[in-house]
């Protein structure tokens, strides 16, 4: 079989598609039901691919998997309510409601979610693994509880979301031990089938039955509302679980054990599937800023580059998962690592494209070579190379920035402009009273300056001398304040883009100064770009909670915009720079207040189609950034 892609994530997939193109086959022998978490658990990484890439084989194999088990109806006469395991298809059915709207996948995800309502629970109120049983597997939560924190959100029913908070939080009271891991499973007393550890726990914290929790982890606080009770302690969590896998990852391999609490014990050996699985949530958290990327990152990237070393080509080209474990509770340790070394469980599958594939389509293989960011908190400019930060200058308030082609930057630096070449020099500089927000280099030499409180609008030569002056203040104003011009550009036709961001429009100025279009901009417009098609677009701040992106039409029509809902876990703050790059979207600031620890991502390349290409994690030299720039070809117009 031949492997387009170079990502071992994509490679995989492919190889488990061409292996079973018929996705309703993906179940252990001889299980009378095919909706099963064998095939929900490939589908969800399925989904998880086809956002990541934007190919839509994944998710077209996924709707064909669906299709055969949902009817005209809505039915799911494959659903089989006795075990947690069967209610994780129920994701996928959700998936293909939300794309097409279409009511028979609602229907099949109600039926799912009805399965719950006389399923058995412990004491704790905890769901049993299955209805033969009193005892709880960490497996099941992820099984139960991913489907329910979707179904909750897309088909409104938000009472649901204390089921999976309660969910959450009782599997680490009862399965959570003193060095962050999770033991695979509890019984209440007489209903162990292991040797009953401490409090009923099972003996071990087994790899990929932590995984579950892990990936669980990961998922919940996409759908998780802001204010939901609970949310804090379940972050609080995910760190305790974090930090315990930093500790116990295997110095020698780098990927998790079998025993994930045994790293180095004799006998234990590197586990595929449950090493993807972590590496997932590590490095979800890492590009959420749930965790530092200072700590984790190395523990990540060690732990990805020993999970390529697991696939392994066939005679037949297909790529073989090796060193797999897909069982249920063992009685011990001994038992644990004495489990066959399997190769292609459907749970690795699975488990290798997450953790794979978040990584291979993260921020280290789509962010340029080299690029310019302003930290406005700070009052600095970084220089990034290779993803790190190479150089800093002084720039107070700096709110606009250039990359030029001579290998200079031109930047804002509080009341005034300056271009530094690459040695630091100062090459040109223009000193105003007021402060300046917008700075551009126009073809004839000239510079470009905004004065915010002046209102004026200035061309000043090469050697500092104002050549053109344009006051654009209402009449008979002599100041606009702080808040009267962010970015502003000079456009091809010699008129004027200006975001007025305090009065919340943009405007277009002629080049006498008379207003010749305006749109209205609830929530204060930060940055502009007038693009080829004759439409602008708009970085919207969050004076009305609402921080956005805007295309507007010459007619003043909204013809495409990028808000919160958006994008999972609602990452923007305030839209500050915008980069348009040319048939690959969006490069974006998101500046997230003065003294802030950032939690959500510095940066975000976006494309047209709403799919995040990638994030820059929180640094710990950064604040928070707020204008950026990339050195692009003549054709490609750009806006910070």
């Amino acid at each position: 079989a031949a492997h387009r892609s170079s990502n071992l994530s994509e490679q995989v997939a492919r190889s488990c598609i061409e292996r079973f193109p018929d996705a309703d086959v993906i179940h252990w022998k001889g299980q009378p039901t095919h909706f099963s978490w064998q095939a929900g658990y490939v589908m969800f990484a399925m989904e998880k691919l086809w956002r990541m890439t934007n190919d839509s084989t994944y998710y077209n194999y996924v709707r064909a998997y669906v299709d055969k088990q949902v009817m005209t109806d809505g039915s799911v006469p494959d659903f089989d309510k006795g075990a947690l395991d069967n209610f994780l298809p129920g994701y996928a059915c959700l998936l293909l409601y939300e794309q097409t709207g279409e009511k028979k996948y609602a229907l099949a995800a109600e039926a799912v979610r009805r399965g719950f309502d006389d399923y058995p629970r412990t004491d704790e109120g905890m769901f049993t693994h299955h209805r033969g049983t009193r005892q709880v597997w960490a497996d099941g939560v992820f099984m139960g509880q991913i489907f329910m924190a979707r179904y909750a959100r897309t088909l409104g029913h938000p009472e649901d979301f204390a089921e999976v908070v309660r969910q959450l939080k009782g599997i680490e009271k009862l399965c959570g031990r003193s060095d962050g891991l999770l033991a695979h499973g509890w019984a209440p007393k007489g209903a162990e089938s292991w040797k009953r550890g401490e409090n009923g726990q099972s003996p071990e914290a087994w790899s990929e039955g932590m995984g579950w929790v892990a990936v669980l982890l990961a998922e919940v606080f996409d759908y998780l509302p802001e204010n939901q009770e609970g949310r804090e302690e379940l972050m609080q969590m995910l760190q305790r679980i974090c930090a315990g896998l930093k500790a116990a990852q295997d110095p020698q391999t780098g990927m998790w054990c079998q025993v994930v609490n045994r790293p180095g014990a004799p006998g234990n050996w590197a586990e595929t599937s449950g090493t993807g699985m972590f590496i997932y949530l590590l490095q979800s958290s890492i590009n959420k800023g749930y965790i530092p990327a200072k700590e984790y990152q190395p523990c990540v990237d060690k732990a990805y580059l020993a999970l390529r070393r697991k696939a392994v080509a066939n005679a037949d080209g297909h790529l073989n998962l090796i060193d797999c474990s897909s069982i249920g509770i063992q009685r011990d340790y001994e038992a644990y690592i004495n489990q066959p070394r399997e190769i292609n469980t459907f749970a690795a599958f699975g488990s290798y494209i997450l953790g794979t594939g978040i990584v291979e389509h993260g921020i280290r293989h789509c962010l340029p070579d080299e690029f310019i960011a302003s930290d406005y908190s700070q009052g600095k400019v970084f220089r990034f190379r290779g993803g790190q930060i190479v150089a800093s200058y002084p720039a107070p308030l700096c709110n606009d920035l250039w990359m030029l082609p001579e290998g200079s930057i031109l930047f804002t630096n509080g009341q005034g402009v300056v271009e530094l070449n690459a040695e630091g020099d100062t090459l040109f500089h223009y000193q105003s009273e007021c402060h300046v927000f917008a700075c551009q280099r126009l073809e004839n030499g000239n510079t470009f300056v905004g004065e915010c409180e002046k209102g004026n609008l200035l061309e000043i030569s090469p050697k500092g001398k104002v050549v053109k002056r344009i006051n654009i203040l209402p009449k008979g104003k002599q100041d606009g304040g702080s808040a009267f011009m962010r970015n502003a550009r000079r456009l091809d036709n010699g008129h004027y883009l200006v975001a007025h961001y305090g009065a919340g429009h943009v405007t277009e100025y002629d080049q006498r100064g008379r207003i010749v279009w305006r749109v209205e901009t609830p929530g204060g417009a930060h940055s502009v770009l007038r693009l080829k098609n004759g439409n602008t677009l708009v970085a919207v701040a969050d004076a009305n909670s609402n921080p956005r992106i805007v295309e507007f039409n010459p007619e003043k029509e909204i013809v495409w915009q990028l808000c919160n809902d958006d994008l999972a876990g609602k990452p923007l703050c305030f839209m500050s720079g915008l980069q348009y790059i040319e048939g690959q979207g969006l490069l974006l600031t998101n500046w997230q207040g003065h003294g802030s620890k950032a939690k959500q991502p510095h940066l975000l390349w976006v494309t047209h189609g709403k799919r995040i290409r990638c994030l820059m994690y929180p640094h710990p030299a950064i604040q928070t950034l707020s204008s950026v720039h990339l050195l692009l070809s003549e054709e490609v117009e750009s806006v910070h």
